[in-house]
């Protein structure tokens, strides 16, 4: 028997599948996956939280009328904040807000005794009822009116915003939160008038004085190093607002903020106009 027809039937599956291999190479391989966040159709992004406005996030610069501690009084404040969003919760969306303001107040006069005046005074060879008193039985005054020149720095690093959504058909959004503070408190007095009898006008006691008992070195103000004495304080603070949108992205915000200094006897309030920037 021939082996030539055993042969040409082995090569017929050889040939199949040589064929077989050339074709699959020649397939195209598969794309890789699109590194865009866009659709075939240049659409969109798809949104971190969808339906809140973009990402959600706000941007504003603030300022107002801030009503001060320690019996200050009235002032004024400027500032900023940020919020990102966190959450969709019934009825809106839940933020974190950062917020940074500096407030600054004069209050009106009131009367101070400085015993390191009276102390001078004593060395000054004044007896005791005449140090008192001071001018003109002594040359430094003892009881004196002087108001406090305040600074005042509020910053929040944790904060929780709520925003009300319900209302955007009419382009309003009220919201309300709380957080934790640091305040960093800054103040001296500024004496009425210059009464001392020696270095009238000018340090120890006519200039501003530390703690309403001395002033700073004479040099020291020359070289125009601010003076005063300081303090920093935990806090809290509860607010509310409305944000008023004038663009997709610009709105006006109304807000009155509340803060306890220290705990709860001393208050910081202040109420804000801001411009707010959304993205």
């Amino acid at each position: 028997m021939s082996l030539a027809p055993k042969r040409a039937a082995l090569r017929a599956p050889l040939v199949v599948l040589a064929l077989a291999a050339a074709a699959l190479a020649q397939e195209p391989a598969t794309p890789p996956p699109a590194t865009s966040g866009k659709t075939d159709g240049g659409a969109a992004p798809h949104e971190l939280l969808p339906d809140i406005g973009r990402i959600g996030s706000e941007v504003g610069i603030l300022g107002g009328a801030s009503w001060n501690p320690y019996e200050v009084g009235r002032g004024f404040h400027l500032g900023g904040f940020l919020t990102v969003p966190l959450a969709r919760v019934p009825g809106g969306k839940l933020s974190y807000e950062l917020h940074v303001s500096f407030s600054e107040a004069t209050s009106d006069p009131f009367t101070i005794t400085d015993p390191i005046a009276y102390v001078a005074n004593l060395a000054a060879g004044a007896s005791p009822a005449a140090a008192l008193a001071g001018p003109p039985g002594a040359p430094f005054p003892v009881r004196r009116a002087v108001r406090t020149e305040l600074h005042l720095l509020q910053v929040s690093p944790f904060g929780l915003r709520y925003t009300i959504r319900s209302l955007d058909h009419v382009r309003l959004r009220p919201y309300a939160g709380a957080g934790l503070d640091m305040v960093v408190v800054i103040s001296k007095q500024r004496p009425e008038a210059s009464e001392s009898l020696q270095f009238t006008g000018a340090s120890p006691f006519d200039d501003d004085l530390i703690g309403g008992l001395v002033a700073q070195a004479a040099e020291l103000a020359a070289r125009g190093l601010p003076s005063g004495q300081g303090n920093l304080e935990l806090g809290f603070h509860a607010m509310g607002g409305i944000e008023v949108r004038v663009a997709r992205g610009l709105s006006l915000n109304l807000e009155y903020r509340f803060t306890g200094v220290g705990g709860t006897r001393q208050t910081y309030q202040a109420a804000s106009a801001a411009f707010g920037f959304h993205w």
